[in-house]
């Protein structure tokens, strides 16, 4: 039996690897010098401020915090196709999450279906760069919360922006450095914040409240006191180790990229036979090319992920609709497109992909529609 195709494999760089036995050869593991020069990244890019934070999901709930101090609105808009964490984050803070709806074809959040839920208590909105596309509806966005005074916050967890000629449109950015982001260290993410300002309050509330951290504290022999504040917080951070491996990771990401680019452009090629049965989602330059989703008839869907398996074809889908979800269904836009999670299917991309890989996919996922449809009659969806 050959092996099977994963949805994701984690690629380290050499860079990244060369880094990270560099940060194991210093000692310092926990948050520290590595870290900050991660945040240099982004501060030298977009000005700001930026904290290394355990996670993405921790960079958004920092940003709810930081939302709480500024306003006493209480609703927060994010769009219906995204990871939990883009509301989840906001739930727990104690805003009221509005789902809206999303573009047909890109599945980025729709400016229209915004507009329609925006309101005096609307504190932010959450736009997601899904899947590595940037949020076309940006622009939009940013008028709507400049006329309504609300904040505007960018779901980068998908796409690293540090290529981008532009810095950010929104007040805040989440970033994210999980296992099958696009430079990978397990798990980690950063906030990104315009107003410096915000920065004091996100350090201390990143460091359970404390007003100066560990490697404050150790930049002398006799190790400083610790300093607590007025500030409610938890241990969000980064550690030195995480953070060498994206540092070294983001050495190579223009080239990584571009390798995803060209997969994405053969998939295409691969699976333009299979119009209109499967329908990839269109991409545009500048893509960051995370993952390679593809609509397929929802009724059937499931036979034909069955199919991929029996052929040792890895799927997965990105993501289930949050109109659907029991915390957040009762506060979505109306009407909503509940078909489209239904129809989706994310097939395997990562950066050592080989074409024989590709080819393997692409002839399952053609053997598969091709059985579905003979066992399901008349039953075909053609997509506009």
């Amino acid at each position: 039996m050959k092996q099977a195709i994963p949805v994701f494999r984690t690629f380290v760089p050499e860079s990244a690897r060369a880094r990270a036995t560099a940060a194991l050869a210093r000692g310092w593991l926990g948050y520290g010098p590595e870290c900050r020069e991660l945040e240099r990244h982004f501060t030298g890019k977009h000005g700001g401020f930026a904290l290394a934070t355990s996670t993405c999901t921790s960079a958004l709930h920092l940003a709810a915090q930081l939302l709480r101090r500024r306003t006493q609105r209480r609703e927060v808009i994010v769009p219906a196709i995204t990871f939990v964490s883009t509301a989840m984050a906001f739930h727990h803070a104690g805003f009221r999450v509005r789902v809206a709806d999303v573009e047909s074809r890109s599945l980025l959040l729709s400016a229209q279906s915004v507009a329609r839920l925006v309101s005096a208590d609307t504190a932010a909105i959450v736009a997601v760069h899904l899947y590595g596309q940037w949020c076309a509806s940006l622009p939009a966005l940013r008028r709507l919360c400049d006329a309504g005074g609300a904040v505007l916050i960018e779901d980068c967890a998908h796409r690293v922006d540090l290529l981008d000629d532009e810095p950010p449109v929104g007040d805040y950015a989440c970033y994210s450095f999980n296992a099958v982001k696009e430079v990978p260290c397990g798990e980690g993410g950063l906030l990104w914040g315009r107003d410096v300002t915000d920065e004091a309050a996100t350090r201390a509330v990143s460091n359970v409240g404390l007003g100066i951290d560990t490697m404050q504290r150790a930049a002398r022999l006799r190790h400083a006191d610790y300093q607590f504040t007025t500030e409610s917080g938890l241990k969000l951070r980064l550690n030195d180790l995480a953070a060498s491996l994206v540092n070294g990771g983001l050495e190579s990401l223009a080239v990584s990229r571009s390798r995803r680019a060209a997969q994405f452009a053969r998939y295409d090629d691969l699976l333009a036979p299979l119009a209109p049965r499967v329908r990839p989602l269109k991409r545009t330059d500048g893509d960051a090319c995370l993952m390679y989703v593809v609509h397929v008839p929802a009724p059937q869907r499931d036979a034909i992920r069955a199919h991929l398996a029996e052929r040792g074809v890895a799927s997965s889908v990105h993501y289930p609709s949050l109109a659907r979800h029991p915390l957040f269904r009762d506060s979505a836009d109306s009407p909503m497109n509940f078909d489209v999670d239904d129809t989706l299917i994310t097939l395997p991309s990562f950066p050592e992909m080989t074409r024989e890989e590709q080819c393997a996919v692409a002839d399952a996922l053609a053997t598969a529609s091709e059985c579905v449809d003979a066992s399901a009659g008349a039953c075909r969806l053609a997509f506009d």
